[in-house]
């Protein structure tokens, strides 16, 4: 199956992005392709410490993958990005995640509270 989905993702790209063209021009194709790329990359750096995320992981988690399906160009995996940033259908999507997955998604994690933590030390070269 993965082997499939490497072998025929791509051409199935090509084959969107030139009835996309096609359809509305290369121009505007090729800027949605940069729009939801640069959309991805703003995905991917906002809250890129693990230790700085407010919500939920599983959410963190769905967010990070919709970033990486919009930076990859085309519109077959955007399209994919763009359903796993909206809330109503993670629920869809969840049915199809390993159940392994999930249970990690949903243990314990500390909020970030900005604790500080006083500690001494002292240097060992003296």
């Amino acid at each position: 199956m993965n082997l499939k989905l490497i072998i025929f993702l791509p051409i199935l790209e090509i084959v969107s992005f030139i009835l996309f063209g096609d359809l509305f021009g290369f121009f505007p194709a090729i800027f949605i392709i940069f729009l939801t790329g640069f959309f991805g990359l703003y995905l991917l750096k906002s809250n890129l410490n693990i230790k700085e995320i407010t919500e939920t992981p599983e959410n963190w988690i769905y967010k990070k993958i919709a970033g990486i399906l919009l930076l990859i160009p085309g519109f077959i995996t955007d399209i994919l990005g763009l359903i796993l940033i909206f809330k109503s259908f993670r629920s869809i999507v969840s049915r199809y995640v390993p159940e392994d997955f999930k249970k990690n998604m949903h243990k314990k994690y500390k909020k970030n509270t900005n604790e500080i933590t006083d500690i001494e030390y002292r240097d060992l070269d003296e």
